[in-house]
């Protein structure tokens, strides 16, 4: 046809396109990049912040090192709990629908069939992560951490960063203990820094309630009456350490006046290294890592909501309407490994020591009855105004139904009682309230356990709770006003990439949409039980209710009676 055959071409492979520079800095974690290759010194790494600082470490900022200081605790040696640490199975949450409870990422379903190590996403990555963990044997409690000269010089020589975690968090703990560990631990773990070659950063974990004094707190180090170093050392002269009692009951506990002592301690190291504070609130089960809903702490609001949910606490001496602030732990988490890393970048622009409260209430507030609400029935009762006339009723129908629902979605297997509560920000009401509905009870089941054979324990252990309610009331009936725009510039320095990496601000997330993976995270990863195992649970909670309440209703009747034929 006249065609003309096409000319032939050599084929050229196509020149492969270079990443530039710039694009790869803006795909890369900043933060990351920071804590790559570093040697990081964690105190406080079996606790319930210290394993989720941990296991972040290790699974994204591919540090060269964490170093772990360790008791022996129960004759058992620090290596061997370290061990056990990592491999322990965690029950994890076994719910086709669980969410991501956030605002700014899309709902996914979360699905998981077996038990795991809250390290199992970390082993998946790196199987020989637990090389990268150095144990070393020290206690918080002891001059210089008690550790050997060999431990010490390793400290001095490798570290680079130091997270001080560590701290004893019960309130009713005796002062001088709490003075050792807290300020004593802190001082410490201030000059090993001081003494290290390489050391870039220093955060010091604090509370937001250490001037829980003040109801507006700022993020400033507040001044104290007594030097910490002057009562480390003394702790031998009774007189001052009598003044010194007398002095922190301006604080409702031990734990936030040592904790506001051992803040002032960090203004005399900030002209050697970068010092930070960090000041979570009541820190709660994790949002998102290492799983959804985990929890194993049963300090703070973690024992409160614990205690509900499985029927222990029936009365609360709380203020439905004040708020709470409780963040949850991988936030925490978060925020503590963020400013160790803006704590190093920004030395030269701000050598003094920077505050970040770690709260949510002033940007996503929650109220103690909406916290209630989600774990139990919630009854709310009238509080008594200042002019002892009025009685406003606190919560609304709509609320307690939602309540309801909330506590018959995911019951316990194991629990003693149904979820349900009575609050009163009434010293004579919630007093009333304890009588008829812990006491009475506990006696009751108590002498059932003697019955059979076992020891009693449910007086004691409502004996215990309100020790603690004593040094806690003042929380659970005080909205606290934070001041939290260091946390907001931590979060505006960090890159977009960080913020998917490291999550910390507390506005990304609905407290509706997080209880509906804490509650059933709470269930298996604390209490061990199945989620699908609602109808015997419901079965068991009716006997239990039916076997207490019979003998409640015999014991009145009998005092009852027995006054009648007194009054006859």
């Amino acid at each position: 046809l006249g065609c003309v055959p096409a000319e032939k071409t050599k084929y050229k492979k196509p020149k492969r396109v270079q990443k530039s520079r710039d694009l790869k800095r803006v795909t890369m974690s900043a933060i990351s990049d920071f804590y790559r290759d570093k040697v990081v010194f964690v105190t406080g790494g079996t606790g319930f912040i210290g394993k989720i600082v941990v296991e972040k470490l290790l699974r994204t900022c591919e540090v060269k090192e964490v170093i772990l200081m360790v008791r022996e605790k129960k004759n058992t040696l620090p290596e061997q709990r370290i061990k056990t640490l990592c491999a322990s199975p965690i029950a994890v949450l076994v719910h086709p629908f669980a969410i991501m409870a956030t605002r700014c990422e899309p709902y996914r379903p979360i699905r998981h069939a077996r038990a795991v190590s809250i390290f199992e996403r970390l082993a998946k990555k790196n199987p020989s992560y637990q090389e990268r963990i150095r144990v070393i044997e020290g206690d918080l409690e002891k001059p210089n951490f008690d550790l050997c000269p060999e431990s010490m010089d390793y400290l001095k020589e490798h570290t680079h960063v130091i997270l001080h975690i560590a701290a004893t968090v019960k309130f009713d703990e005796e002062m001088i203990k709490a003075i050792n560990i807290n300020i004593g631990g802190t001082r410490t773990a201030l000059e090993i820094a001081r003494q290290s070659k390489n050391l870039q950063s220093f955060v010091y974990v604090s509370t937001a309630y250490s001037n829980s004094y003040d109801e507006h707190i700022q993020e400033r180090i507040y001044p104290v009456d007594y030097s910490p170093e002057k009562i480390l050392a003394n702790l031998d002269d009774e007189k001052l350490i009598q003044d010194v009692v007398k002095y922190s009951l301006k604080w409702p506990n031990t734990y936030t006046f040592t904790k506001a002592l051992a803040e002032t301690l960090t203004l005399e190291y900030r002209s050697h290294f970068p010092v930070a504070i960090v000041r979570p609130s009541c820190v709660m089960a994790s949002l998102n890592e290492p799983m959804p809903g985990w929890c194993d702490s049963i300090y703070g609001t973690n024992g409160t909501f614990i205690g509900w949910y499985y029927g222990l606490i029936r009365t609360s001496h709380i203020d439905p309407e004040v708020t709470i602030d409780t963040v949850p732990v991988d936030y925490v988490s978060n925020s503590i490994i963020a400013v160790g890393w803006k704590s190093h970048i920004e030395r030269a622009q701000q050598p003094e020591v920077l505050v970040y409260n770690c709260v949510s209430s002033t940007d996503n507030p929650l109220t103690f009855g909406e916290l209630l609400g989600r774990v139990a029935t919630f009854h709310p009762y009238p509080k008594v105004e200042a002019n002892h006339n009025t009685l406003p009723y606190v919560c609304a129908d709509e609320r307690r139904r939602e309540c309801e629902k909330a506590c018959k979605k995911h019951p316990l297997l194991t629990g003693i009682y149904r979820p349900i509560t009575f609050a009163s920000s009434n010293e004579l009401m919630f007093r009333l309230y304890s009588l008829v509905l812990h006491y009475l009870p506990g006696y009751i089941m108590d002498l059932a356990l003697r019955l059979r054979g076992e020891k009693p324990r449910l007086v004691d252990t409502y004996v215990k709770i309100d020790k603690v309610v004593a040094t806690v009331k003042k929380f659970s009936n005080t909205t606290y006003i934070f001041d939290n725009q260091n946390m907001k510039d931590l979060y505006l320095a960090m890159s977009p990439v960080d913020h998917q990496h490291y999550p910390c601000d507390n506005r990304n997330y609905s407290w509706r949409l997080y209880f509906e993976v804490a509650v059933p995270g709470l269930k298996k990863y604390f209490f061990k039980e199945d989620l699908n195992n609602v109808k015997q649970a419901r079965q068991a909670m009716r006997k239990k209710e039916l076997i207490v309440n019979s003998a409640l209703f015999l014991i009145v009747g009998l005092l009852l009676l027995q006054l009648y034929y007194l009054l006859r």
